[in-house]
């Protein structure tokens, strides 16, 4: 008897929301809302409710099905004291049409939140450090971390700290749109992190503060020291590897693994010196496998038909872009040297497809004739 009404209900809420099409392709597969409904297992009589103060707020039809297909419990949610109530605060806030219900759609634990425990002491405290389009942001990156958490007991301490350092507001914003984790760690944590910094020698007024906070925040205090380890094991002091980080933080976002390989390719087979890679770190950003290994052959093979000069640096063509490379050391000379092309094309290939094997690279094969 009770699923009777349940199809009634389903039947009265197909023809409130949904926009029938009379063509034989919709009458063979249902509306998305309607298949949603179908298969939820949290219709009840509160459902029609529910979707109508969705609707009232710009909710598409679309979107109630997607929310529905990820929470249906949302189906059984008391309107008047629960659901309206956090919809009309974030519309207060500046959630108006899609940005809320974008914002609802893709974050739909939002809605299971208490409004005065969480969403509004959260939404107080980033309001003046983002705008609405950047809380969205913030708010979509760490969602389950920032709406579980009370700014009181880890982010207000912790931005406090930043601030107390000299870290601006812009700064802050910065954070908390591209990495609000970071400022979800632990105080702790924070502390050490800032404190590791500035040993380092980082100034918290100077951008790449941010750029070095996000990177060791990213990582556990054993795999900072391990990528430092790599560094310092091909002969490089501890002073030097800080100067590397201070230059470009980034260059030590990379694997272990990575930064291996790239160090013994660039001293053992280049022959560069760390002085070399202090000054130009983004040298540990490229690929050995799709940039590095074919470019160093190119430019061998042009070095031993001496059509590049002997003091021409190697290590200067590197950081060149594709269409530059191509340019300055193909095109160039495919006079003199017609299968070049070919011969960095093969080179690039050959490292992509042997991949994952054990293959050592014989430096001695760039200088082998080009394929013509």
């Amino acid at each position: 008897m009770a699923k009777i009404p349940l199809r009634n209900l389903l039947s009265l809420i197909q023809k409130r929301f949904l926009q029938t099409n009379p063509t034989p392709s919709s009458a063979s597969k249902p509306p998305p809302l309607k298949s949603a409904l179908s298969t939820s297992p949290s219709s009840s009589p509160k459902s029609a409710s529910v979707l109508s103060c969705l609707k009232s707020y710009g909710f598409e039809t679309t979107q109630i099905a997607t929310l529905v297909q990820k929470r249906p419990e949302i189906l059984n949610c008391k309107v008047d004291t629960k659901l309206k109530p956090k919809l009309e605060y974030l519309t207060q806030k500046g959630f108006v049409g899609n940005p809320l219900s974008e914002l609802i759609v893709s974050n739909p634990l939002i809605l299971s939140r208490s409004l005065e425990s969480h969403i509004k002491p959260l939404i107080e405290f980033l309001s003046p450090f983002l705008n609405v389009e950047e809380l969205s942001v913030a708010i979509k990156r760490s969602f389950s971390w920032l709406l579980t958490l009370k700014p009181s007991t880890v982010l207000q301490p912790n931005v406090d700290l930043l601030i107390s350092e000299g870290i601006s507001s812009s700064g802050i914003s910065k954070l908390l749109v591209s990495q609000p984790r970071v400022l979800l760690q632990s105080h702790d944590r924070m502390v050490y992190a800032v404190k590791t910094l500035k040993e380092i020698g980082f100034e918290p007024k100077q951008l790449r503060f941010i750029q070095a906070l996000r990177v060791i925040c990213s990582m556990s205090k054993s795999n900072w020291m391990k990528k430092v380890e790599v560094f310092m094991s091909l002969g490089w002091g501890k002073e030097e590897v800080f100067n590397t980080f201070r230059k470009d933080p980034i260059c030590l976002t990379y694997s272990e693994k990575k930064l291996s390989c790239l160090m013994d390719f660039y001293v053992n087979t280049m022959k560069l010196d760390a002085k070399t890679i202090i000054a130009c770190p983004t040298l540990l950003h490229y690929s050995i496998d799709k940039r590095i290994i074919a470019r160093y052959k190119v430019l061998k093979f042009l070095r031993s038909m001496k059509l590049i000069k002997e003091d021409k640096k190697i290590v200067w063509a590197i950081p060149l872009s594709e269409k530059k490379f191509l340019q300055e050391y193909i095109t160039k000379h495919r006079d003199k040297v017609p299968g070049l092309l070919d011969m960095y094309q093969h080179a690039a290939k050959q490292r992509k497809t042997t991949k994952g094997k054990n293959e050592k690279f014989d430096p001695k094969s760039a200088s082998l004739t080009p394929v013509v």
